[in-house]
């Protein structure tokens, strides 16, 4: 900080003082005080950065230029200026000590500039009672409807809300509104620099131009405003709250005629006050972050871009989320985005996003506030703190441990160490009456929430309390107690109650999972409250975060003195199931799966025992191991004959009915399949949906979709899979819901022949994706995406096919692995690839015949038929097509036999050899339904008209 010795002429007011540097002069009610020249020099370095932090170097220098002095010179002048700053006021420091770094001046502070024309103001804060200059208004033209429409039903309204929301804006902008339908028009007082309760009625007074030496100042006013037709603003009431409150109430009661309105953090509580509490801006969601077209439509975006522009930041809709985001790091706080929008033109968009992400401190004022007294959003937060009891003031540090939303019973259960529930509970109303709470209501039950920048500011104050390990862990052992009764709760509760219940408890679990592996934590509570947790992240689909604090938790548990046996099962159980959702089905995974049935069988823990059991079969399956899948499915039912837990038992069936199908048996599988989904034909049969990774309604229509559409009902495929996706989006389980697309809706529309809408479901599984991080389906996607491609004539889709098909089998992801090798291979011929033809066929024909795969083996034998009709082998091509038809006659895959006729069809067209194909296709086209023009039957009956 560099010194200057040149006069300026300005003038710094705060509370009951006045500094004027100039004249090395501090004035306490016009009386000068007696302190130090360095102390003052102090003084007059904190003061021109009012909420900053001043370093204790700048200080030095700053006070003590060109001059070597002591640390210790400086901490004496400090106290002495402390000391001469109270004289004998409330006891409110002026001046905060951040450890290790310097001091802040902390209360609000007035500059009067007197070249610049301004004056030292009277106590009440404005010459002669006139509203002073606000910033035009964004968003708000319906609070300020709503409030002038209040002033017509009440003549005492309280705004009310947390610091730097815009209620001195909104009264200035209301007053404005009105002033010109009152005969006697408006009187501001500004009572933020009133410091003594007993100045408020005489700042009323001065404001209004009477004389503040009355000898009953009250009794004065209501004779001289006696027939005014006029409107009292009262603005910053909280500090004096008592004192304002009475005065309004007299001149309320006693002036039918006068309308007050004032602003404070907390209502006034007079006889026939009405109060208005003012939320912040509304921001965009972060669901809908992605609508760009809509964020402007936001008054805190608007906000924040209009501040941004005034300091030369243009706005790029690129920009949007970002912005978006930003408001919503501020919570749409008007005082927040005024002190963040310099800094857009200076950091940019993601650069100033990530600095608020970790602290508040952009939010210092660069000298562009709007107000002195708003010089920063910390210095209006600290202000408030300190008029709080200290029994509110040590509530509010420790309430700044919770992550979102909270009631009263979690306050109770983190905090229960402070007070008895009763005073505890008397405290937390009072603190949401301050508008240091949010306050909202959910099915009828109050729920408070700290806005970021108050939960960041009270954080701090817990941290320098030396109070944060303690409230940690209160927090962390309560949040144990909540997920463990989360998991008795999933047993029983619909899915709807379970959610609405815990779900909003995911960023106060993760605050207290970070605390407890940190040095200092408590890492066996950690491990706990992971392991408690694995219900809550498989319900909402977190497989990553469940992934990466599961191994974390197994890490820990190998130093733990001691080790919980069933606690280190369920973590086993944990990491190898979560193992199922990784971008490679490998050897680890199955030996995790293994060893979790290993732990299960020796603890006699059978619910773990069925768990690792399924997952191994879904690893078994996904990699294509039928006969594997077989015998694992035997195992289970072993396990479900032994123990009579026969829960699992639906869903050992749906496994083999679907291996089955694919190992060539379609018929059978399918009508077992069918069968088990008249047996679970309601969504609202899904309680403990992710107890085994799917939910069960879900995946029997997953694959009924692709084995109906096999058998050749195109329509009824294409509902299966409708009715699945839906059911995946209504119960919003990710998991589930980009299984029906990946596995049975994408698929089945492909093969329907329906680009569109395979496009739609594409690029819904890609957004899921990109919310929920499953990495088994990426390459899926990436596959369906150049199939749609390449089927729209992008020659360059034919290779991202396979190199999508190389990178499922890499990763040994080999579900429909040859049917999608039949599918390259046909696209490639369409592109007149046909070397990547006749090797994707050929490999593909191996495959299947290596792993007993016959459900698309009328289909493999087409395509090779293809191949031989594209090098003009029309004899070898005739050959493949009758054994394709023949084939897929005797499998009941109708679908399959359709396609082959129409091919042998339309090679007899092209080989003017109409050897009697016309009936047999006519046949094969009578037993599916006309009403439905899938890709396959238009081919088919334009090859017949043809014929």
């Amino acid at each position: 900080m560099e010194r200057s010795d040149s006069i300026d002429g300005r003038i710094f007011c705060f509370g009951e003082c006045r500094f004027i540097p100039d004249h090395q002069l501090l004035l306490h009610r016009e009386t000068p005080v007696r302190v130090g020249s360095r102390a003052l020099d102090l003084l007059h370095a904190l003061v021109r950065r009012p909420g900053d932090v001043v370093r204790k170097d700048e200080l030095i220098r700053f006070a003590w230029p060109n001059i070597f002095v002591h640390e210790a010179n400086l901490k004496v002048n400090i106290a002495a200026l402390r000391r001469a700053l109270s004289q004998g006021q409330t006891g409110l420091n002026y001046i905060a000590t951040v450890p290790g770094r310097g001091y802040r001046f902390v209360a609000p502070v007035r500059v009067l500039d007197p070249s610049a024309g301004s004056v030292l103001p009277n106590p009440a804060g404005s010459s002669l009672g006139e509203l002073p200059v606000a910033p035009m208004l964004i968003g708000r033209d319906e609070v300020k409807a709503e409030i002038v429409g209040a002033l017509a039903e009440t003549r005492l309204l309280t705004i009310a809300g947390p610091a730097g929301v815009g209620k001195t804006s909104i009264a200035i902008a209301t007053a404005r509104q009105i002033d010109e339908r009152l005969k006697d028009g408006v009187c501001f007082i500004d009572l933020a620099t009133i410091e003594d309760p007993q100045l408020v009625a005489p700042a009323v007074a001065i404001a209004a131009g009477l004389d503040s030496n009355l000898v009953n100042v009250l009794a004065g006013l209501v004779e001289a405003l006696r027939n005014r037709d006029m409107l009292l603003v009262l603005d910053n009431c909280e500090h004096v709250l008592s004192a304002a409150a009475a005065v309004a109430d007299h001149l309320n009661h006693a002036l039918p005629k006068l309308l007050v309105v004032a602003t404070s953090r907390e209502p006034l509580r007079c006889r026939w006050e009405s109060v208005y509490r003012l939320a912040p801006l509304a921001c965009p969601a972060e669901e809908n972050e992605a609508d760009t077209a809509a964020a402007m439509s936001f008054p805190a975006v608007e906000l924040l871009v209009r501040r941004a522009g005034i300091h030369g930041y243009r706005l790029n809709k690129a920009d949007l989320p970002v912005l978006a985001a930003i408001s919503r790091r501020l919570d749409g706080i008007a005082l927040a985005i005024e002190l963040a929008a310099p800094r857009l033109s200076i950091d940019g968009p993601a650069a100033l996003l990530g600095l608020l992400e970790h602290s508040f401190e952009p939010l210092a004022s660069q000298g562009g506030a709007p107000t002195a007294r708003h010089m920063t959003l910390m210095a209006t937060l600290d202000w408030s703190y300190r008029l709080l009891p200290a029994r509110e003031a040590r509530l509010l540090r420790h309430l700044s441990v919770f992550g979102g939303k909270f009631m009263l019973e979690d306050v109770v259960g983190v905090c229960g160490d402070l007070a008895a529930p009763e005073d505890i509970a008397t405290w937390l109303e009072s603190v949401a009456a301050k508008s240091l709470l949010s306050v909202s209501y959910h099915n009828g039950r109050r729920r408070y929430r700290l806005l970021d920048s108050t939960r960041n500011f009270a954080s701090e104050r817990l941290r320098a309390g030396g109070e944060q390990q303690t409230a940690m862990a209160s927090y962390a052992r309560y949040l144990l107690t909540l997920f463990e009764a989360a998991e008795a709760d999933w047993s029983w509760r619909t899915r709807e109650d379970w959610t609405a219940r815990y779900g909003h408890w995911a960023n106060d679990l993760r605050r207290a999972i970070d605390w407890a592996f940190t040095l200092g934590g408590d890492a066996e509570l950690g491990v706990r409250l992971t392991a408690a947790a694995v219900t809550f992240w498989n319900e909402f689909s977190s497989v990553v975060e469940c992934r990466m604090r599961v191994k974390a938790a197994l890490d820990a548990i190998e130093r733990l003195p001691f080790c919980d046996s069933i606690l280190k099962l369920k973590l086993v159980a944990a990491h190898a199931i979560n193992g199922c959702f990784s971008s490679s089905l490998g050897a680890e995974v199955e030996a995790a799966l293994q060893e979790g049935q290993r732990m299960a069988d020796q603890l006699g823990n059978v619910e773990y025992r069925l768990r690792a059991t399924l997952g191994l079969i879904g690893v078994q399956a996904f990699s294509g191991r039928h006969r594997d899948v077989l015998s694992t499915v035997a195992q289970l039912r072993g396990i479900i004959e032994t123990t009579g837990e026969r829960s699992a038992a639906p869903d050992a069936d749906r496994h083999e009915f679907t291996t089955r199908f694919y190992c060539g048996e379609i018929e059978h599988g399918h009508a077992g399949l069918t069968t088990l989904a008249r047996e679970h034909a309601m969504i609202a049969n899904r309680s403990r949906t992710s107890r085994f990774q799917l939910d069960r309604f879900i995946a029997i229509r997953n694959y009924l979709a692709v084995t109906t559409w096999v058998i050749g009902d195109h329509r009824g495929a294409l509902a299966v899979a409708r009715d699945a996706v839906e059911a995946g989006a209504a119960l919003d389980h990710a998991v589930s819901y980009t299984h029906s697309l990946a596995m049975a809706a994408v698929p089945v529309s492909l093969w329907c022949g329906l680009l569109d809408l395979a496009q739609e479901q594409v690029t819904r599984l890609v957004e899921k994706l990109a919310l929920r991080q499953i990495d088994t389906w990426p390459p899926s996607a990436r596959f369906y995406q150049a199939a749609i491609d390449s089927a729209r004539g992008d020659a360059n889709g034919v290779e991202r096919m396979r190199r999508a098909i190389d990178e499922l089998a890499a990763c040994n992801l080999r579900t429909h692995f040859p049917i999608r090798l039949a599918m390259l291979a046909e696209m490639a011929l369409a592109h007149d690839r046909l070397d990547l033809a006749s090797t994707s066929i050929a490999k593909a024909l191996e495959y299947a015949d290596q792993r007993d795969e016959r459900w698309c083996s009328a289909e493999l034998v087409r395509v090779l038929g293809l191949v031989r009709r594209h090098v003009g082998d029309a004899q070898g091509a005739e050959r493949a097509f009758e054994v394709a038809v023949r084939i897929a006659r005797q499998s009941g895959a109708l679908s399959f036999e359709l396609r082959a006729a129409t091919n042998l069809a339309e090679l007899s067209l092209q080989t003017d050899r109409r050897n009697g194909t016309m009936e047999p296709l006519r046949a094969i086209c009578e037993r599916f339904d006309t009403s439905f023009e899938s890709a396959d039957s238009l081919a088919a009956h334009r090859a017949l008209g043809a014929l």
